[in-house]
């Protein structure tokens, strides 16, 4: 028996009622698309007690049924009305925040109560804030319970922005909702907006963060395991989706401490009833047996960001691992589409060599110990590579009041240091507006940083208002080499944030075309208008690196032949340059 029966109150979501837990099928997953409202059974023990239950980007209820969740039975046989309500997953914070709202008002309207309790699962608990302040439920609120939720965004989220990675994001199977849960955009909007709103209650938070992204009891997408791995560098402790130090609102009261013996679970298990529960209702019932505390420290004191690894991908066939001056060997961890994928390293001279696996549980992450220069890493599955060195060079990265992007570099004993001759570059995309509404169409921006002093940097006043992905880069030949994926914000949260709107940008590129998109053989470019003598004709690699730079003598048909310039690529993806047009990505095959 899966539902009893259906309501049509409200206007945005479909209402359902349940029945009792011991008669729920084992095999209900709530809705897949709709927005949904599931009302639980009234215990005969009801206490006047209501609590609702949403979800994070990962399902729509889903986990609130499955895998064994104690949630309904446990509030049931304690006497609380129990609701599970489903907003979106593919939409952003602000959307699913102005659903909660409205799924507030319906619940205290249907149970005739002034407010309730929320157990909000990871993006669950910044859709409450939403509801909360933006939308103006918090007198309806008396308490928020954050399970895993990134107040200060996510790396994860980081990656997803950048649209070449998309792809590892979506192994995950969170999505697009990810564009308001970057590091960079909760830092800079979100965070800013609520905790310096007049109306907040930082009081009213109660936050349970895990720390045990590697020891997960029941792991709804396996990748989680690979990706914890590729946060702990980044951002410390981690339940697999959210670091423990994102989860720490201000003010807000913090159950476990990090990496806390009571909290080694992953970012589902800190869903699911019979890991937090008990936890919960002690503080429902103000009998705080249980430890809580304050801790104001949290990923956002210090916008500068640190790198010790550099990225590749697997499409490119000029992304090879290189040893640092000095380094004996590299530490690859990798994060591949098929989780049974193979490799091979080969040598500069295609020769193939040995390499350590140090790590595999048959799942979307591998890691690679090399001992030479010059290996390229071949797969029968798309990946994208971290590649750590023995010891070296930390890059680091500061955006200064939204005018300066700045980057210098440290050894491991943390000294700064003044090196001359990087290359530093970056790819450069703008993903969203302030308000997290998407732009129409995400074009490729190469960026060159300056050095100054001992540091590289970029000005950004040229820059249109909006929310940036980074894909930042430097090299020193025969040296080093460091990527960082980052973002940024340009503009003011609070002159746009209360306006949502969609970005009508045309998403043609209305002058520079190029023929074919994918090349093996031949190219043409073809050019729609140009007013000078000569084509300026630039390509880079994915990193923002300069391949080719030449000129193409003007004429009359505005047609170029290329093909003889781009044989010479490897195979992976380009991006081209005409004048000072925009860029346009194509693949070498």
């Amino acid at each position: 028996m899966l539902f009893m029966g259906i309501f049509m109150h409200s206007q945005s979501f479909k209402e359902v009622q349940l029945p009792t837990p011991d008669k729920m099928s084992s095999f209900f997953i709530g809705p897949l698309i709709k927005s949904t409202i599931h009302y639980g059974a009234t215990p005969p023990n009801y206490n006047g007690k209501v609590i609702l239950f949403n979800h994070g980007y990962i399902d729509l209820n889903q986990t609130h049924f499955l895998f064994n969740n104690s949630f309904y039975q446990e509030t049931y046989n304690e006497g609380y009305q129990a609701v599970f309500v489903a907003t979106t997953r593919g939409e952003g914070l602000w959307e699913n925040g102005e659903l909660l709202a409205e799924s507030i008002d319906n619940i205290t309207e249907k149970y005739r109560v002034p407010s309730l309790y929320i157990i909000a699962h990871s993006n669950g608990g910044k859709a409450s804030e939403a509801a909360m302040y933006r939308y103006g439920k918090k007198d309806k609120v008396k308490k928020v319970f954050a399970l895993g939720t990134p107040y200060w965004g996510t790396y994860l989220a980081d990656i997803s922005q950048f649209p070449l990675l998309n792809w590892a994001w979506r192994l995950t199977g969170l999505n697009e909702g990810s564009r308001t849960s970057t590091t960079y955009y909760c830092r800079d909007v979100v965070r800013p907006y609520f905790d310096n709103h007049p109306d907040n209650e930082p009081e009213k938070f109660v936050v349970l963060g895990a720390s045990g992204f590697y020891n997960g009891s029941t792991i709804l997408a396996p990748v989680f395991l690979a990706t914890g791995g590729i946060l702990l560098p980044v951002q410390g402790a981690n339940d697999g989706v959210a670091p423990y130090q994102s989860t720490l609102r201000p003010g807000a009261e913090y159950v476990f401490s990090e990496r806390d013996p009571e909290a080694i679970f992953d970012h589902l298990d800190v869903a699911l009833g019979q890991f937090t529960w008990g936890y919960i209702k002690d503080r429902i019932e103000n009998n705080q047996d249980r430890r809580s505390f304050k801790e104001e420290k949290s990923l956002s004191n210090d916008n500068q960001l640190e790198s010790d690894y550099y990225i590749l991908q697997s499409e490119n066939s000029y992304d090879r691992i290189s040893l640092d001056k000095d380094s004996k060997y590299a530490i690859a961890q990798i994060l591949h589409e098929n989780k049974q994928a193979k490799f091979k390293a080969l040598d500069k001279h295609n020769k193939q060599i040995s390499y350590v696996k140090t790590h595999t549980n048959d799942l979307h992450n591998t890691v690679i110990t090399v001992e030479e220069d010059n290996v390229d890493i071949q797969s029968n599955s798309k990946y994208v590579a971290f590649v750590k060195q023995e010891k070296g060079i930390v890059m680091t990265f500061r955006n200064y009041d939204q005018k300066k992007l700045e980057v210098g570099f440290k050894n491991a004993a943390q000294k700064e240091l003044n090196i001359d001759q990087v290359n530093v570059r970056g790819v450069l995309v703008k993903t969203t507006n302030i308000d997290g509404s998407k732009v129409a169409s995400q074009r490729e921006i190469i960026i060159e940083f300056d050095k100054k002093g001992k540091k590289y940097s970029f000005e950004t006043t040229s820059l249109d208002d909006g929310v940036y992905s980074l894909f930042l880069n430097s090299s020193k030949e025969n040296d080093f080499k460091r990527s960082l994926i980052t973002g940024f914000v340009i503009g003011k949260y609070n002159e746009s944030i209360n306006t949502i709107r969609e970005d009508k940008e045309l998403l043609e590129n209305n002058n520079v075309q190029l023929y074919p998109t994918v090349i093996e053989n031949k190219a043409t470019i073809l050019l729609k208008k140009n007013e000078g003598k000569e084509v300026n004709v630039k390509i880079y690699d994915v990193t923002g690196k300069l391949m080719k730079n030449f000129v193409k003598k003007r004429n009359t048909s505005q047609v170029y032949e290329v093909s003889e310039k781009l044989q010479s690529l490897q195979a992976g993806i380009y991006l081209l340059k005409i004048n000072n047009e925009e860029i346009i990505k194509f693949v070498k095959k």
